[in-house]
């Protein structure tokens, strides 16, 4: 079985594992479902097309909706302003060139000037200042300006 085969099956199974907890299944029921749908006693010895069947019968029959997680994904950037886009991939070219620095550092450089959260939702006046203070660093360490 190739990792992705594998990985594929355990999270079917952590799957039918969850449905099973949160639809309070009894140990009885829980496995007469697994008999009927996939033709196995335990969800780890199902193939792919059983682990599907009980998965599908969670879902449509009994209602079970699984929740997605959000504790996997990285929570997203402000989408900046036509008006402002070009200041904005100044300030990121200029964390690229400063040994790749993160947003949150010119996050942090706005927070400190203008009380603003994200450098993203400064003025264009802001973003400005802000490009500015990156060009010292810039200037400090010796990397190149355009």
């Amino acid at each position: 079985m190739s990792k992705l085969a594998r990985d594929h099956r355990n999270s079917d199974v952590i799957k039918i594992q969850i449905a099973r907890k949160e639809l309070k299944l009894s140990d009885d029921d829980y496995r007469a479902i697994l008999v009927a749908k996939g033709g196995q006693d335990s969800s780890k010895n199902l193939d792919y097309e059983g682990r599907q069947r009980v998965l599908d019968y969670f879902k449509a029959t009994l209602g079970w909706k699984p929740k997605t997680a959000s504790h996997g994904k990285r929570p997203s950037r402000p989408t900046p302003s036509p008006d402002k886009l070009k200041l904005v991939r100044r300030i990121r070219a200029q964390l690229i060139s400063l040994d790749r620095l993160p947003d949150t550092y010119a996050d942090g450089i706005a927070e400190q000037m203008f009380g603003v959260q994200f450098y993203e939702w400064c003025t264009p006046e802001q973003l400005h200042a802000v490009s500015a203070a990156l060009g010292v660093q810039q200037r400090k360490k010796g990397v190149p300006t355009q």
